[in-house]
C-alpha cells in the first residue's frame, strides 16, 4: 500500500485529488497544478494531513476560501490543504458573547448569522451592513485605534 492510498483512506477518496488544477479553487481562476490537493472538514482529519506531510517531507500550503489569490503557472509542489471546517457556535453570558467559528466559514455568512442573532460588532464583514457608521467605527482596526486613545466622533 502506499503513501497516497493510506491517506485516501484516512480522508476519504473524494478529499484526495493528485494533480489538481488550482485554478478550480481561487477567484481568479488562475494557477497550475497541486501535486496534491486534499480537503479537511474536521480537526482529526487535519492532524492526518499535518502528520502524513512530516513523515513524508512533503511541503504544506493551507489553503482558506481562495480569495484573492494568485498561484503561479508552475503550480505548488506537495500538499494543498484546503480547510472546510463549518463549526459554528455562539455562546452567551449576561456581559460577553463568544463565537466559535472553524476557518471554513466565510466572513460574510457569519456576520448574517450574528446579525439574524441580534448580536453586533461584526458587521464590518458583512458586504450589506446596516449601519455604515457603527461598521466604520467598530472595525478592527478602529477597535485597536481606540485602545490607543484615538476615538471617533459622530
Amino acid at each position: 500500500m502506499n503513501n497516497i492510498t493510506l491517506l485516501k483512506e484516512n480522508l476519504g477518496e473524494e478529499n484526495v485529488l493528485l494533480d489538481e488544477d488550482m485554478s478550480k479553487h481561487t477567484s481568479f481562476k488562475t494557477g497550475g497544478k497541486a501535486d496534491i490537493f486534499v480537503k479537511v472538514k474536521d480537526i482529526e482529519k487535519l492532524r492526518c494531513v499535518l502528520q502524513f506531510s512530516k513523515e513524508n517531507k512533503l511541503p504544506l500550503f493551507i489553503l482558506g476560501n481562495g480569495s484573492n489569490l494568485l498561484i503561479r503557472d508552475k503550480g505548488i509542489r506537495g500538499i494543498v490543504c484546503k480547510i472546510e471546517i463549518n463549526k459554528f457556535e455562539v455562546e452567551e453570558n449576561e456581559n460577553e458573547v463568544f463565537v466559535t467559528a472553524g476557518s471554513g466559514n466565510k466572513n460574510a455568512m457569519i456576520a448574517q448569522k450574528l446579525l439574524d442573532l441580534g448580536i453586533s460588532g461584526f458587521e464590518f464583514a458583512s458586504r450589506n451592513s446596516r449601519n455604515n457608521w457603527w461598521s466604520y467605527k467598530n472595525e478592527c482596526w478602529s477597535i485597536w485605534k481606540r485602545n490607543e486613545g484615538y476615538y471617533f466622533k459622530n
